[in-house]
């Protein structure tokens, strides 16, 4: 599989996954973006993956 194709799977899966978390609820999706965004800067990341979505959610005890 190419790089590009792996890194669309990979963000689609994240996507998804983040609208699993949140159920739609606008506010706690930003709250999740927000911790989302601090983990990757922390971290030096640079592409989204469900790993930092889970990381995000349980630092934010979303889900539990």
């Amino acid at each position: 599989m190419a790089p590009h194709a792996t890194h669309t799977a990979t963000h689609a899966c994240s996507s998804a996954r983040r609208t699993r978390i949140t159920a739609g609820n606008f506010r706690v999706l930003d709250r999740l973006a927000t911790q989302i965004e601090r983990i990757q800067q922390v971290n030096d990341l640079h592409v989204l993956t469900p790993e930092i979505v889970d990381a995000a959610r349980e630092t934010l005890l979303i889900g539990h």
